[in-house]
């Protein structure tokens, strides 16, 4: 029981790893955000990534989004490890 519960979560941990990625991309990409869609996955990925904003900034770079997305696959390793 407690091993489907856990390959849920990571399924549904992968899907939330491709809204991140899918936010990084899309702030690359000017005008995106007039669309109803990138819109959308910028609000759901803000909700993790918006806590690691302007922690490690160098010059013009901001290094935070790869602190978020090292500590979220951090996380979806032990997930894995738990099953």
């Amino acid at each position: 029981m407690l091993s489907t519960v856990l390959t849920i979560l990571y399924y549904i941990l992968i899907g939330y790893g491709v809204i991140l990625g899918l936010n990084i991309i899309f702030s690359w990409i000017p005008f995106v955000y007039n669309y109803k869609i990138p819109r959308v996955i910028r609000t759901i990925g803000s909700w993790y990534l918006g806590s690691f904003r302007g922690v490690l900034v160098v010059g013009i770079f901001d290094f935070t989004t790869m602190i978020g997305i090292f500590l979220y696959y951090l996380i979806l390793d032990f997930v894995i490890y738990l099953i």
